[in-house]
């Protein structure tokens, strides 16, 4: 006999928890590693619901005095340099504009800069794979829920050709915020954090005005989501590594806690969805799985146009033959940690794990060395910067150069 559904929340859109059982189903596989006994209760279902219909106030109030004509972006972007250069703001800026540059630029108490800059290195010390990991299980998986694929698809950028761009862009981004020294305010990881920001509070402006469906689908960008895209650059990252056979012992998984925990902050994520612990955070994914509205007709397309995309990568030698692998291997990752149901979710045919097999091992024994050798894990941090590195310009083609 099936469990009656839980009562809705009051005035939850009707996105929440919109297939009780797909739910269950999508987010078993995470059970094991998240804490947590059963789904979420009364309070978390009210908890994220009412995260779907709430926004980003301060980033939407700077927007909102742009346009009333009281600052500029240009002066925004000159108020955020002062407060990096530990001066005030120019003359004249409006109090949304002051408060927002403050709370982005300026270190909280909490924040603990060698445990960021411990976690920027585990990130790059993952080098390729942990690529694989934010290509394969964040993006890929992230378009099984219906939960933000028409917002993907509707601004073109990840589909066709552009894809690659698209994805590189945010990979630049993520390598220079693992950078050293990328976290700390001025640099170019965290000044393209706040461009993000700024961007998403204007697309969820401009989709609103186009007539979003709010009490159908939550705000176009809203703080479940946001908290959701920073546990997969986060807890997902690791958990995903760590299947992959890099392992991390638990200073390490807290240090990527804090890093990501911070940039979340940065990115407007609402502080009571950011965490130190990764298992905490994956109890959060947990519940936005079993809440998430199932797969769409715009999660196919967005799967297939990411797949698509590896068989594009500029090669110097060997383009054909190489460019096939490298379609091959995704797959071969992406049906491993997504499982084969959630290949076929995604209108895609699952494929044997035969890479993640030859992968295992070389990390296990890779990043054991390193545990126990300062010498191994500096050389692995400085191998990843420059693969990724490279690796950004080969998948867009010379189309997006690396931050850092």
């Amino acid at each position: 006999m099936t469990a009656a559904a839980p009562p809705r929340p009051p005035g939850a859109p009707a996105r929440f928890a919109a297939d009780e059982r797909w739910g269950r189903r999508a987010a078993r596989l995470l059970r094991p590693f998240a804490d947590v006994r059963s789904g979420p209760t009364p309070a978390e279902r009210v908890r994220i619901s009412e995260a779907l219909m709430s926004g980003d106030p301060p980033a939407d109030a700077v927007l909102g005095a742009i346009e009333r004509g009281g600052t500029s972006m240009a002066r925004v972007r000159e108020a955020l340099g002062a407060a990096v250069a530990g001066e005030p703001p120019p003359p004249g800026e409006p109090a949304e504009v002051v408060e927002f540059v403050r709370s982005v630029a300026e270190i909280p108490d909490w924040v603990d800069p060698d445990l960021a800059d411990h976690g920027a290195r585990v990130c790059l010390r993952a080098g390729l794979t942990g690529q694989d990991v934010l290509g394969d299980l964040a993006l890929l998986g992230g378009y099984r829920p219906a939960a933000t694929t028409e917002v993907l698809t509707s601004t073109g950028r990840l589909t066709g050709e552009g894809t690659s761009t698209r994805v590189a862009e945010t990979m630049a981004w993520w390598h220079a915020v693992a950078a050293p020294d990328g976290w700390r305010p001025g640099s170019p990881g965290w000044e393209m954090t706040v461009h993000v920001r700024l961007m998403h509070a204007r697309v969820n402006r401009a989709m609103l005005a186009e007539g979003w469906d709010v009490r159908a689908k939550g705000l176009p960008i809203n703080q479940a989501d946001m908290a959701a895209t920073n546990g997969l650059f986060s807890a997902t990252f690791l958990l995903g590594t760590s299947v992959l056979g890099v392992p991390h012992p638990p200073a390490d998984g807290r240090a990527v806690m804090h890093l990501w925990r911070w940039m979340g902050h940065v990115m407007g994520v609402d502080s009571s969805f950011l965490h130190d612990h990764p298992r905490r955070a994956l109890r959060d994914m947990y519940h936005f799985l079993r809440t998430s509205p199932p797969p769409d007709a715009n999660s196919a397309v967005l799967a297939q146009a990411l797949l698509e995309s590896y068989g594009l990568t500029d090669f110097p030698r060997l383009a054909t033959a190489r460019r096939r692998f490298d379609v091959a291997r995704h797959r071969s990752i992406a049906t491993y940690l997504n499982g084969p149901a959630g290949m076929r979710e995604l209108g895609q045919r699952p494929a044997l794990p035969w890479y993640p097999a030859l992968l295992i091992p070389v990390n296990l024994v890779t990043h054991s060395a390193a545990a126990v050798s300062p010498t191994v894990r500096s050389a692995l941090e400085r191998r990843g910067y420059r693969r990724i590195r490279r690796q950004i310009a080969r998948y867009s083609r010379g189309a997006v150069e690396p931050l850092a």
